[in-house]
């Protein structure tokens, strides 16, 4: 059996090549317990596999939110492994997974991008539990140092927080896209010679704060801007209502293929992330601006976003980070990029220097620290 088990909602696109490095460097296998029933995923993104040893739980949907999947329990009251890592995810695998790891004296790793409780009833009353899951894991990797800073802020000990930096495949989105394809794309998008594209790639929700983009544009009172929007949810009549009474040029794509995403991001002008803190949500990263940023593009994002505030961002420097829901901040920075083309190749240019840095092997060792931190008698030999 492993000595290590990594326990988490789904394989993505943009965890495989985590998995697979964590797969080489540790004797470790993977639990999947969701199979994509998330209510963010878009289904018609596929599920991975990679290489390395997983198994895929069948669950029971109880709602939207909850999803109990009893195999789990009889899975971890007979596992061998010593170390348990957990993503923050399930509402019945993470308090199911903790309770019997530490029943079963076994390391518990906890594994989370939260930097916010959500304020619902529910979260409420279900925050003690949480915050003691938080004190008694022997050791937390993060997304990043807004996360780290939250964690501290509960009483968390510093010294058991690793920053796993989120990560996604630079090989993938670094690619150079030509001129004849980013042509195509303008046309497709029936976007004039003249027009700049401003770009958001995001889920039609309250949450992604894309009503203070439109309201950002409509102040520049720029006819040349085009707002065009990858992404699909229930606020899309609402969206095109609001740019239309605002006289805003936009276009709505509600799904765009992984493999083609680098198009649009290639022929766009700049990239907003206007993300907004709500009840239920506070934008853990946004790897989409990891995209982004392998383009050389200038990136505007709120303070919302985990990557704004996490490390990645360096305001003014390799991006642009403005207050959440202040459409004002928004629109000056989205004009001094159109209006600054100097500017503008200066934040895109230190911002793909910066992507280079963000790796599989640089976040996939802080997972390595954090075993090492619970016992290095664990790591395998490999």
């Amino acid at each position: 059996m492993p000595k290590v088990r990594l326990i988490t909602n789904m394989c993505t696109h943009y965890r495989v090549k985590l998995f697979e490095y964590l797969n080489e460097k540790l004797d470790i296998d993977f639990i999947f317990f969701s199979e994509g029933n998330e209510t963010y995923w878009n289904k018609k993104i596929p599920l991975q596999k990679g290489n390395f040893k997983s198994i895929s739980l069948k669950g029971i949907n109880i709602g939207k939110k909850l999803r109990i999947v009893p195999s789990l329990i009889s899975i971890l009251l007979f596992d061998n492994s010593k170390v348990i890592i957990k993503c923050i995810n399930g509402r019945f695998a993470l308090p199911v997974t903790f309770l019997i790891s530490k029943l079963r004296k076994k390391k518990f790793i906890l594994w989370t991008g939260m930097w916010e409780h959500p304020s619902t009833i529910f979260h409420k009353l279900s925050f003690p539990l949480t915050k003691l899951i938080y004190k008694y894991s022997d050791a937390i990797v993060v997304y990043g140092t807004h996360v780290k800073d939250y964690l501290i802020s509960l009483g968390v000990e510093p010294e058991k927080i690793f920053i796993g930096w989120q990560t996604i495949d630079n090989n993938k989105f670094n690619k150079l896209v030509d001129n004849e394809t980013i042509s195509l794309v303008r046309k497709n998008l029936k976007v004039d010679s003249h027009e700049k594209i401003v770009l958001t790639i995001a889920r039609l929700v309250k949450e992604k704060g894309i009503q203070y983009l439109i309201e950002a544009i409509h102040q520049l009172e720029n006819e040349n801007l085009h707002l065009v929007v990858v992404g699909n949810g229930p606020l899309e009549r609402e969206l095109l209502k609001l740019s239309k009474d605002l006289s805003v040029k936009l276009t709505i794509l509600n799904y765009v293929p992984n493999d083609e995403i680098i198009n649009y991001i290639a022929a766009c002008d700049l990239f907003v992330l206007p993300s907004v803190s709500t009840k239920t949500f506070k934008e853990p990263w946004g790897l989409v601006v990891n995209e982004v940023m392998n383009q050389s593009k200038p990136i505007v994002v709120t303070d919302a976003v985990g990557a704004g505030v996490g490390g990645l961002i360096d305001n003014n420097k390799n991006g642009i980070v403005v207050p959440e829901r202040n459409s004002y901040e928004l629109s000056r920075a989205i004009f001094k990029i159109i209006t600054n083309e100097n500017f503008a190749k200066m934040l895109g240019g230190n911002a793909k220097k910066t992507i280079e840095g963000w790796t599989y092997d640089r976040m996939g060792e802080q997972f390595i620290e954090a075993i090492k931190y619970v016992s290095s008698d664990y790591l395998s030999s490999k």
